[in-house]
């Protein structure tokens, strides 16, 4: 009698260590689960071509910061200094290519040379990844208010972003 509980108990067991085994093997070959080749950390930003700049920014070293990559998976997080942004996106589906985006609202900051209070500020960025260490890639700033023509501009620039020393 003990001899076919052993078995029956057995033989109970074995379709949950098969359905075991193919949850594990699923999730291991999910493709959300990739690792990126880019290091996470700080980053220095340099401008490489401004294409427009109508809000006077372009000679404003501050403009183009220091920012620190996040990545978890295929989610991406980036805390850039000017301005204080923090964007966040994705890696493009089987690509070394982000593309992230952040809305701040209610800005102070200075364009064209005078004080602004911003609405709204847009910022864009798309990048690839080069190596470990060194992203490119296009970066956009669009400053919007409803009180002055002269605080609603946009900047566009190509950047190269390298890792930070220590």
């Amino acid at each position: 009698m003990q001899s076919t509980r052993a078995n029956g108990a057995v033989e109970g067991m074995v379709p949950r260590v098969r359905l075991l085994l193919l949850c594990t093997l699923a999730v291991v070959a999910l493709p959300g689960c990739r690792a990126h080749t880019l290091q996470d950390g700080a980053y220095d930003f340099r401008a490489v071509e401004v294409t427009r700049d109508d809000c006077g920014l372009a000679m404003q070293p501050e403009v183009f910061a220091r920012a620190t990559l996040l990545t978890a998976g295929h989610v991406v997080r980036l805390n850039y200094a000017y301005l204080s942004t923090e964007l966040a996106g994705t890696y493009r589906y089987g690509l070394e290519e982000m593309t992230m985006d952040a809305t701040l609202g209610n800005v102070r900051t200075r364009l064209r040379g005078q004080d602004c209070q911003v609405d709204s500020v847009t910022v864009a960025l798309d990048s690839v990844t080069q190596s470990p260490t060194r992203f490119t890639g296009s970066m956009s700033f669009t400053f919007q208010t409803r009180t002055s023509d002269a605080c609603t501009c946009r900047l566009f620039f190509k950047y190269d972003a390298t890792r930070a020393g220590p």
